[in-house]
């Protein structure tokens, strides 16, 4: 694949932002962390694009792997943190908290918080993260829009009752997630000059 342009490059972006938010808020995020993942994701797939580093097959695949292993990221830090701030009577300076996890810690972790899951949760699951849309899933699956809708929300809905996202969910101060049925409201914020040059 070609490097893409800078026209290329904004409409990719204004594209795929709100449906990377979307997704995140589906699985549990809340519209601010929805954001902070996907932003940190397309940064990271712009440098990628500019530096010319290994070409990216599927573009809108990779942007919606990266956003949810930096939404996890931040859970997993947040898990962390309440301990050290139990111990410490303080926070812990943001410098330490950037551990860089790997991509096969970022898999393992996922694959723990998925565990909680059907297989067919699961499997749905994974498909939203590799890019896929529901329909496209429900085709892959043979099932009804509609269903595969229904097991993606009933997958949020366990991930919610997993003690490590239950512990985050009520120490998140950023207030909860959407409500059901509510469409997100989250604006594509045009990227930053030196992001795509």
């Amino acid at each position: 694949m070609h490097p893409m342009t800078l026209e290329q490059l904004r409409v990719f972006f204004a594209a795929e932002y709100p449906k990377l938010v979307k997704v995140l808020m589906i699985l549990g995020a809340s519209l601010e962390e929805a954001e902070d993942a996907t932003q940190k994701a397309m940064e990271d797939f712009i440098k990628r694009t500019v530096e010319g580093r290994s070409p990216i097959s599927n573009p809108a695949a990779y942007v919606r792997q990266a956003a949810f292993r930096f939404f996890i990221k931040e859970r997993k830090r947040d898990l962390e943190r309440l301990p050290r701030e139990l111990r410490g009577g303080h926070l812990t300076p943001e410098g330490y908290l950037d551990d860089q996890l790997t991509a096969l810690e970022d898999e393992q972790y996922v694959e723990h918080l998925l565990g909680c899951l059907t297989e067919t949760q699961r499997d749905v699951v994974r498909r939203v993260l590799a890019g896929m849309s529901t329909k496209e899933i429900a085709e892959e699956l043979g099932k009804t829009d509609e269903t595969i809708r229904q097991h993606l929300k009933n997958a949020r809905t366990s991930l919610k009752k997993q003690p490590e996202v239950a512990t985050l969910k009520s120490r998140n101060s950023r207030g909860p997630g959407p409500a059901q049925g509510v469409r997100s409201t989250a604006t594509t914020p045009e990227p930053r000059e030196e992001e795509v040059q």
